[in-house]
């Protein structure tokens, strides 16, 4: 039921409503405008069977109307306009030039040729233009074949025949870039390979493009190619070449003549994220504002490439900026439609925002109720999927907890907390990545184990804080931020600046 469910996503009601003047690819007052329209109403699968079938989801009748519905879909995708207004030219492109290559290829298999040339010649432009170059290769492959072997039209035979074989070079070099990527992701990144290993395949696999990508500008070949780059000099830490990585990915595609969004995003998202490792906000303003026009606004990516700016602002104590960008994104009329695991991360940013308010450090947002209003318990409720992450971001949720505890002098829940995070660090965060947290929280439960008196606690937990800072932020990697909203070294002196020297 997924793929129908994916096609009536696509294929919306706005977007089925002028071909279904011609009555396909079905009337509404039938079993499948019926099954369409509870799809469209998220009706479950039992439900849906048992309502048009008057059996099971697994009977062969609901099977059989489940292929009908699938197929008509399929259909309709020919028909429907599937590009949105917020489209650039290479976007809506994609859709245009896809249908009309299979179209042409439909009319040469129904030897209608005449059609299907100017069809195939068309598209052939279009396809070069955007650089959609396996598409481009076939179709030129094709109108060789044409013009060498049926019309006998020898300088367009020629014509063809001299780009068929430069777009073979490009696609060949395309495809190597495009298999050495995969291949390096698959094998090596998602299998959480050793830090040598990754950086010696990432070297290997990028070595071996740069034949092709110093002779040759094609769009897919540099996208690889560039995070091929990149992963060297993140595998290694050396977030300075891995900027200059990013501007170079962004020098080449900026040059396009229509608008590459797909690798220019990367490059500017990691950029973004390169800027973080290294503490830098000085002149982030022109390339993150340029990131984010590439960004359909109110998306999950425009939302991800905000909380990214978030946190490198929160880095680089430019509070202001972070609470700016807080209340745009919060504010935004599609905030509350993106999934829940987007909306908690936020709400967890909105708690360190609101220990800065309580600090005196966010004066601009004296007037906020949800600051004003801000409440543990319920800000807890509100995080059920990253409460359950025990070595990611619930790693941010205890930190919090435990200083949103202390700056309003509740010792007695600190106190309470002692075991359970001590038990929660042993089992969860010796590891190397996640060495920065562990030793953090060790600091912290220092706190109550010396009833929060300001000179103990400093003395006590100074062994940890040494062994903390023996593992800096870049050793983390890209995804710290998620854990570290605040760097732990700003936060124990806000911490620090609450205690005195009494007993509590």
């Amino acid at each position: 039921m997924q793929v129908l469910r994916e096609l009536v996503q696509i294929i919306t009601r706005i977007k089925l409503r002028s071909i279904r003047k011609l009555g396909f690819p079905f009337s509404i007052n039938t079993q499948l405008g019926e099954m369409y329209e509870m799809l469209a109403d998220d009706v479950g699968d039992d439900e849906l069977a048992r309502k048009l079938t008057h059996q099971s989801s697994k009977s062969g009748a609901f099977r059989r109307l489940k292929s009908d519905l699938i197929d008509r879909l399929i259909a309709s995708l020919f028909l429907v306009d599937l590009s949105l207004p917020s489209y650039n030219s290479r976007q809506q492109a994609y859709y245009v030039i896809h249908k009309n290559w299979a179209a042409s290829k439909i009319l040469f298999g129904k030897n209608a040729r005449m059609a299907a040339v100017e069809l195939a010649e068309q598209t052939l432009r279009q396809a070069l233009r955007y650089e959609f170059n396996d598409l481009a290769f076939d179709l030129s492959r094709n109108l060789k074949m044409h013009f060498g072997t049926v019309a006998g039209d020898h300088a367009k035979y020629q014509e063809y025949a001299v780009e068929c074989t430069r777009l073979q070079e490009i696609l060949r070099a395309e495809i190597m870039a495009e298999d050495n990527y995969t291949r390096f992701i698959s094998e090596f990144v998602r299998k959480k390979a050793a830090t040598e290993v990754i950086l010696e395949e990432a070297q290997k696999a990028h070595l071996s493009l740069c034949p092709y990508t110093d002779k040759l500008d094609a769009y897919t070949l540099h996208l690889y190619a560039g995070l091929l780059e990149m992963g060297i000099y993140t595998a290694s830490s050396d977030y300075n070449a891995a900027d200059k990585v990013c501007d170079k990915m962004i020098t080449f595609f900026e040059k396009k003549e229509y608008e590459a969004s797909v690798p220019l995003q990367i490059a500017y998202y990691q950029k973004l994220l390169c800027h973080f490792q290294l503490g830098k906000f000085a002149q982030t303003t022109d390339f993150v504002n340029r990131g984010l026009s590439l960004l359909q606004e109110g998306s999950y990516n425009w939302f991800k490439f905000q909380e990214t700016y978030l946190v490198l602002a929160l880095h680089t104590g430019e509070l202001s900026t972070a609470y700016e960008v807080f209340c745009q994104a919060t504010g935004h009329a599609r905030f509350k439609a993106q999934q829940e695991e987007i909306q908690e991360y936020w709400r967890i940013l909105e708690a360190y925002l609101y220990f800065l308010f309580i600090l005196g450090k966010l004066p601009e947002a004296e007037a906020d109720k949800r600051f004003t209003k801000f409440r543990i318990g319920r800000f807890l409720n509100q995080i059920p999927i990253f409460s359950r992450d025990k070595r990611g971001v619930n790693v941010s949720i205890l930190i919090i907890q435990i200083l949103l505890l202390v700056s309003q002098q509740r010792y007695q829940d600190t106190f309470a907390k002692i075991d359970a995070v001590e038990q929660y660090c042993r089992r969860h965060l010796f590891t190397k990545d996640t060495l920065r947290s562990f030793y953090f929280l060790k600091a912290l439960l220092e706190l109550p184990k010396n009833s929060f008196h300001k000179a103990a606690v400093q003395r006590k937990a100074a062994k940890h804080l040494d062994k903390m800072n023996l593992h800096p932020l870049e050793e983390a990697g890209q995804a710290s931020f998620l854990t570290e909203i605040i760097p732990f070294e700003l936060l124990w002196d806000y911490i620090i600046g609450l205690l005195d020297n009494n007993f509590h």
